[in-house]
């Protein structure tokens, strides 16, 4: 499908409801699972479901999507999406498209998933304060120079309460830097790290399970970098690493969703060259021109906001 084509992609993380087993006393928030189906039946009178196949047929072959088309898709491969999304979607007959990343059970939490437990457990300002007791001068003023880039991004007093200034300036500028810190914070303030991210996130048998149930995989890199802010042969790595596990569950070509959304000119091709046919943007679009650059809507701040659907 080389023109531009409508599809209204919705975009989902967490979904969960206080003290399930998803959330497990972490005190992470999300969408709660009423919320979650009450958008899906708002989204049934609005839109007619697609798989993932739909669409891939879409694009290889050139066949149109049906009229106001929609694909539910989900990211990070959390334990929410086998306990809570599978079943409600399986019990309604429809699919999901779930980007997951290469992790094994050795692999501990990606920085992302660090920064949301240790904000959940001692906030932002004690997290700021225990990461910068921690650098050395020579990091502070870096970390104080990025704080001041992303202001113009974030500024200040912002809705968030500045969660995302924090995390622009730990998830890139000082991504290698913090990413030892939080380990040790997190060992302090919460428990073992390898533990919890083993029961944190899917494994083999729960997607298999998923995938034999109707759902299907997509990539998501193995680290969840930014992609505008690593080189080409980092880039590279991550979408190699994604493509021989994304093959063990179905086969190609596959579908790839940039972690946080960080793009860059490149990505198509590597894409493409491992196999991968589209992929998945957090820009908010319906209507694409690129099947590489595909945009999406957010289900949580729609459900937040009230905004429109389509």
């Amino acid at each position: 499908m080389n023109s531009p084509f409508d599809l209204t992609v919705m975009m989902y993380h967490y979904v969960r409801d206080p003290g399930d087993a998803a959330e497990a006393g972490s005190g992470i928030p999300g969408m709660s699972v009423k919320t979650f189906e009450s958008q899906l039946d708002e989204l049934s009178r609005q839109h007619t479901f697609v798989t993932w196949l739909d669409v891939r047929v879409a694009l290889h072959e050139g066949k149109s999507l049906p009229s106001s088309a929609c694909l539910l898709t989900f990211d990070d491969g959390v334990l929410d999406h086998y306990l809570n999304v599978f079943r409600v979607l399986h019990k309604r007959k429809l699919s999901g498209l779930f980007f997951v990343m290469d992790r094994s059970e050795s692999d501990g939490f990606i920085l992302a998933h660090k920064i949301h437990f240790l904000l959940a457990k001692i906030g932002l300002p004690g997290l700021r304060d225990a990461i910068w007791e921690k650098l050395n001068p020579s990091q502070r003023g870096r970390f104080a120079q990025a704080e001041k880039k992303y202001q113009v991004k974030y500024p200040p007093p912002s809705l968030d309460g500045g969660v995302n200034l924090l995390k622009a300036v730990l998830q890139r500028d000082l991504a290698a830097e913090v990413n030892t810190i939080l380990s040790e914070l997190f060992a302090i303030h919460i428990g073992s790290e390898n533990e919890m991210a083993r029961n944190y996130y899917l494994n083999t048998q729960q997607i298999e399970e998923m995938v034999s149930g109707g759902m299907h995989v997509g990539g998501h890199s193995r680290n969840h970098p930014w992609f505008d802010f690593i080189d080409v042969e980092a880039r590279t790595t991550e979408i190699e690493s994604s493509a021989h596990w994304v093959q063990q569950f179905e086969p190609g070509p596959w579908a790839f969703a940039y972690p946080y959304g960080g793009l860059s000119d490149d990505a198509p091709d590597l894409l493409r060259g491992h196999g991968f046919i589209a992929a998945f943007t957090t820009q908010t679009k319906i209507r694409h021109t690129n099947p590489f650059f595909i945009g999406r809507l957010d289900g949580e701040e729609i459900a937040q906001d009230g905004l429109a659907y389509a």
